[in-house]
């Protein structure tokens, strides 16, 4: 590594980085977790000949994964361990780290075994609950208003669980909610000096200050739109959460594609085992809002 820019703390993972990652805290080489991460800049190689081609500009194996985002930068993950990082010329800074911090910090915990869901992540202090849904469906805009009635934030985005301890154990991944400028303003946050996610995007970071342990997780809530007028919830068998788990997988064609698809019926159906899962049918709409912070507030204080 040639020069450490800052050494920092994300999703319980400690990372050593040679780009600055402003986004996430820094932590003391002393508080530095088991087998850490190394962030390199370097020419990023070509994919070796076994890699599968998902489409031209990214290749993967179980340990290996090749992604290029043309105009942005190169970037490949190895083993869990190792993320190498080729901007290009005229590329911003802000989206190089965007992916970074995103996409590849994904793919980066599946190499570790952990499982990382499409989901928010709220705890009342007696476990997490998870908001599962695909991006747009509202999960951070959910966890947003939670927070502001005093739940804590355990995820944005990515819910990270482990599923290899003998709970599986949600853990605390959240410096941020990534939220749009209308979200903010239903908030009553003003966007201004808040960092965008990308350049281009009128979405927002907007910093959390939670110091969190991670908790088992409870339960799973798939997040469903209704024309019906009231929110409603309806519990789901643990036979049926695990392919919808799966499928909620972020980057769950990497897994199919290079033969994990296993490994992922394993870790998702641990998680169904110990959680209780459900659907959540709720209309659209700024009216509907506050039956249905109601309704969960109800569900997530009850046992």
């Amino acid at each position: 590594m040639n020069k450490v820019a800052g050494v920092y703390l994300l999703g319980g993972i400690t990372i050593v980085s040679e780009i600055p990652l402003p986004e996430i805290p820094l932590v003391q080489h002393s508080q530095a977790t088991p087998h850490p991460v190394s962030v390199y800049l370097g020419n990023v190689p070509g994919p070796p000949p076994d890699a599968i081609a998902l489409d031209p500009d990214c290749f993967a194996t179980a340990t290996y994964y090749f992604l290029r985002i043309p105009g942005i930068a190169s970037y490949q993950v190895t083993h869990g361990r190792e993320i190498l990082v080729e901007p290009e010329a005229g590329a911003l800074r802000l989206d190089v780290r965007a992916y970074l911090l995103g996409t590849l910090f994904v793919v980066l915990c599946q190499q570790r075994g952990l499982l990382p869901l499409h989901a928010s992540a709220v705890s009342g202090g007696n476990g997490v609950v998870a908001f599962v849904a695909r991006s747009g469906q509202g999960k951070s805009s959910l966890a947003a208003h939670l927070a502001q009635r005093g739940f804590h934030i355990f995820g944005d985005d990515v819910c990270l669980i482990d599923t290899r301890t003998e709970q599986p154990m949600v853990i605390p991944a959240a410096p941020w909610l990534k939220l749009w400028r209308n979200s903010l303003q239903m908030l009553g946050t003003d966007a201004d000096g808040l960092e965008r996610v990308f350049s281009e995007d009128d979405k927002y970071r907007l910093p959390l200050q939670n110091v969190l342990s991670s908790e088992p997780i409870r339960r799973v809530v798939f997040l469903e739109s209704s024309e019906q007028s009231l929110p409603e919830l309806e519990e789901v068998t643990a036979i049926e959460a695990i392919p919808l788990l799966m499928n909620l997988t972020h980057q769950s064609y990497v897994l199919e594609a290079t033969g994990q698809r296993e490994e992922s019926f394993l870790r998702c159906s641990r998680v169904s085992s110990e959680a209780k899962s459900y659907r959540l049918f709720r209309p659209w709409g700024l009216r509907y809002l506050q039956p249905t912070l109601d309704l969960l507030e109800e569900f997530l204080l009850g046992e």
